[in-house]
């Protein structure tokens, strides 16, 4: 986390149900006669009891937005959840039309609200978008320079031409998603596609942009990659150029009933 943030109780407000201090995991919050109080002890500043607390009586500080009320009755329809992700395809062709704000800002708070272990919140991103010929360029460069080397190693890498659109395919922007853990930034990445495909956005996962920025040292400056960061994956994002008409077979889930 960058910031700092703190827990606090308003006991006017608390009807001493006790059900913050039931779901804190490091039992951070006692009830006491006055009512729920923070203990000081340890806490992952994860927000379960600013989440459950029936009198919205527990708040953290910190934070620009503020906590959304939960519908009793919101949920998904799973039949839909499921068709959007059988539906997906990673897109290489793209409109030239812009991505919305509006879209790219939803793109983002996907990524945002996506867990974190320990709560650590380490996942950042860099929008690529006003400079994107130009990270495409440098990127050009390099896989252009490495290619020949790779060539003798790995059969399939003969088989493709790099062009000047190889890494972005024309689309208008592309996110570069750095973590502290691996894993976080995985999971972040994941449900900001399926956030953008349901915008009807296009996603590409950019595992060559991804490695040849490892490799680069003009654009991990560029970047601002620390030495605790690492890019995770990069996700190529616009208007889909080509429409599918069909979902594609997967093999069997293999699966282990214990």
């Amino acid at each position: 986390m960058s910031r700092e943030h703190i827990v606090s109780i308003d006991q006017a407000l608390c009807n001493k149900c006790g059900a913050c201090e039931k779901d804190c995991v490091f039992r951070a919050i006692v009830l006491t006669e006055a009512g729920a109080e923070v203990t000081g002890q340890v806490c992952a500043k994860c927000g379960h009891c600013v989440a459950i607390c029936p009198e919205n009586a527990v708040s953290m500080s910190g934070y620009e937005d503020v906590p959304e009320e939960i519908p009793p009755d919101f949920r998904l329809d799973p039949d839909d959840l499921l068709k959007q992700i059988k539906f997906r395809r990673s897109m290489r062709s793209f409109t030239d039309e812009e991505v919305a704000q509006e879209d790219l800002d939803k793109i983002l708070d996907a990524g945002r609200f996506t867990p974190t272990a320990r709560n650590m919140q380490g996942v950042s991103y860099v929008v690529i978008r006003d400079n994107i010929a130009e990270y495409e360029r440098i990127a050009v460069s390099v896989l252009r320079r490495i290619k020949p080397l790779a060539d003798p190693l790995i059969s399939r890498y003969r088989n493709f031409t790099i062009d000047d659109d190889f890494f972005f395919k024309g689309a208008p922007l592309a996110i570069v998603i750095r973590a502290n853990y691996e894993l976080d930034g995985a999971l972040a990445a994941s449900l900001m596609e399926l956030t953008a495909q349901s915008l009807g956005l296009g996603v590409l996962y950019s595992g060559f942009f991804t490695r040849v920025a490892m490799m680069s040292g003009k654009i991990k400056r560029k970047l601002q990659i620390t030495k605790r960061d690492r890019i995770v994956t990069t996700l190529v994002i616009g208007h889909p150029a080509v429409k599918y008409k069909r979902t594609v077979q997967r093999e069997s889930a293999r699966v282990l009933y214990d």
